[in-house]
């Protein structure tokens, strides 16, 4: 940009920039200051050093998306910590190092030292970062024939599943492996979740330190700026040095990844950093001459402004959009509403913005009297303000995040330490929304069919849950490896049949709903078929085959059991 030097200095977070790139050439005093150490770093590390004690060939795979930060990782390795003096080191899989080769053919010649055939020859030790998709892709192509003994690892490690990957150093394996997707960006605890990683990335950017070179413009640079005390990126840094403002942004980045099933890359957190510091259309020039014409500057201002930003933009990122569903503003109560009128019809909302903004930043604007004034007397200017008040208390008050979304982390976290007493919360809400989905008699009965013209037939089911294969039991009271979704299972005790529904948030929430009383909607069925089988063959486990219920629509009722000696029909009313 060359005017604004915190922009300039910010830019280096976009995706677009050159610094987002990670090549495994050089680690400069940025990289090493920006890097944040995550376990599958640190598994990492123990399995390059147990290889070097093994004295055998080698192959380590880093497997995960694009832009999770393997690049980072390998360079932080190799120039840092000289872990990878003794590897090989093959940085991209999806590149062809020849026009006339494919990605695929590429890398069945560098890995060619460790094919079937190859194997069991003494070599070098290689290190292949890889994502998911193009291992998958090689191992199950042609040339992936003659990598069976690294098929077999893959299948057996679990690598390309959904399933919990205990992962470590294997004992006298040639192929030795680290997956970023077996890692979350936050760890899970009985009381919900802790983004111990979002949290570091987000004081590197704006912790109050000289080493912060970030800090170190914005000190050195905007306090000799002519438009330092307007300039709403100044602000903006200064309004996320605060650490409960953050706190606010990385569970909320969270729960775009539990609710929406989102997989957020490094790269995509620090571009998203960026854009709600700096406005799209931020422009020095612009902002100067804006600040001539207080109302116009203010709208300006107030449009650039961080609870703006995270909210009101449109298509400038996939996260982005996906976070504006959980806008502060969306969120209905009485209360709400109230304070919402309040607002709205009072002539002097001095109070409510110098309680607000006065504890903030851009108090130094809009707490101002000529501001003020100018928010009293302009409808435009006072319904964007009141936008921005709503998410600024949301993120100053964080006191709930949904009792169904708490519900969800606290079975979450006990499925996966395999806590069997702990999980007849989850059980029963499962059963009362299976019943609450199908109807039911006031004495518990369960509808199995209503297809028949005039009457509905009705069955009891003994629910037997199945808690043989929970996940190994877990002491551990914060848990960094885990399956981000539950599993209940139930036994057919006519069949034998294990009966198995994984409940991801978004089927959770309407379970949890539906245990309320909840009325299922033709889009529930049409976004949930996996619960619909389910249920269909729990109906299976019922007592029809001996006994049903039947009501009529004139609501009489009678019940058919099968005896030795025939059906008996009984008429109950």
């Amino acid at each position: 940009m060359g005017i604004c030097k915190l922009v300039d200095e910010l830019n280096r977070l976009r995706k677009s920039s050159s610094e987002s790139i990670d090549g495994i050439g050089s680690f400069d005093d940025f990289k090493k200051y920006m890097h944040v150490s995550r376990k599958a770093e640190e598994d990492l590390i123990e399995i390059l050093r147990k290889v070097a004690l093994s004295g055998k060939k080698t192959l380590v795979l880093l497997c995960g998306s694009a832009g999770d930060g393997k690049s980072h990782l390998l360079s932080y390795l190799k120039n840092d910590l000289h872990l990878l003096e003794n590897y090989t080191v093959y940085n991209d899989a999806t590149e062809s190092s020849a026009p006339s080769k494919t990605a695929i053919e590429t890398l069945y010649e560098a890995l060619v030292d460790f094919s079937d055939e190859n194997i069991e020859n003494p070599g070098n030790n290689f290190i292949l970062a890889i994502n998911l998709g193009v291992l998958s892709n090689f191992i199950e192509s042609e040339y992936g024939a003659s990598f069976r003994k690294l098929y077999q690892h893959v299948v057996s490690s679990n690598i390309l599943t959904n399933k919990i990957n205990e992962g470590g150093y294997i004992e006298n394996s040639p192929f030795q492996h680290v997956s970023f997707s077996d890692y979350h960006m936050y760890s899970l605890t009985k009381d919900g979740i802790h983004p111990v990683y979002l949290e570091a990335i987000l004081s590197r950017i704006f912790n109050k330190e000289e080493k912060n070179p970030f800090f170190t413009v914005y000190k050195n640079e905007c306090q000799i700026c002519p438009l330092s005390e307007k300039c709403p990126v100044k602000h903006n840094f200064e309004f996320l040095t605060k650490n409960e403002n953050r706190e606010f942004i990385a569970n909320s980045l969270v729960e775009v990844i539990v609710k929406d099933k989102e997989i957020l890359t490094t790269r995509e957190i620090l571009n998203y950093v960026y854009d709600i510091v700096v406005a799209p259309s931020f422009n020095y020039k612009k902002m100067a001459q804006a600040s001539t014409n207080t109302v116009s500057f203010l709208k300006e201002y107030v449009r650039d402004i961080t609870p703006t930003l995270m909210y009101e933009y449109t298509d400038m990122s996939v996260l982005m959009n996906q976070l504006k569903k959980y806008d502060p503003l969306l969120e209905r109560s009485e209360e709400a509403d109230e304070a919402a009128i309040f607002y709205y019809v009072s002539s002097d909302v001095r109070k409510e913005i110098t309680d607000t903004f006065g504890k903030e930043s851009y108090g130094e604007i809009l707490c101002k009297n000529t501001a003020i004034a100018k928010i009293n007397d302009d409808k435009t200017l006072k319904a964007q303000i009141f936008s921005a008040l709503v998410r600024i208390n949301a993120m100053r008050n964080r006191m709930s995040v949904g009792a169904a979304y708490s519900s969800f982390l606290r079975n979450l976290y006990y499925y996966n330490i395999g806590k069997t007493r702990k999980l007849g919360e989850l059980y029963n809400l499962v059963e009362a929304a299976i019943t609450q989905w199908c109807g039911s008699t006031p004495d518990g009965n369960i509808c199995f069919d209503e297809i028949h013209e005039g009457i509905t037939l009705y069955e009891k089911i003994d629910f037997e849950p199945y808690l043989e294969d929970l996940p190994n039991q877990n002491a551990s009271e914060e848990l960094q490896r885990f399956l981000p979704f539950v599993t209940v299972k139930y036994e057919n005790k006519k069949t034998g049949e294990i009966v198995v529904l994984d409940i991801d948030y978004s089927l959770y929430e309407m379970i949890y709903r539906l245990e309320k009383g909840y009325i299922q909607t033709a889009d529930d069925r049409n976004n949930h078929a996996d619960f619909i089988s389910f249920i269909e063959k729990i109906l299976k486990t019922g007592s029809s085959e001996k006994e049903l219920t039947v009501i009529t629509d004139d609501n009489k009722k009678a019940v058919i059991e099968k005896t030795k000696f025939g059906y008996k029909f009984k008429v109950v009313k």
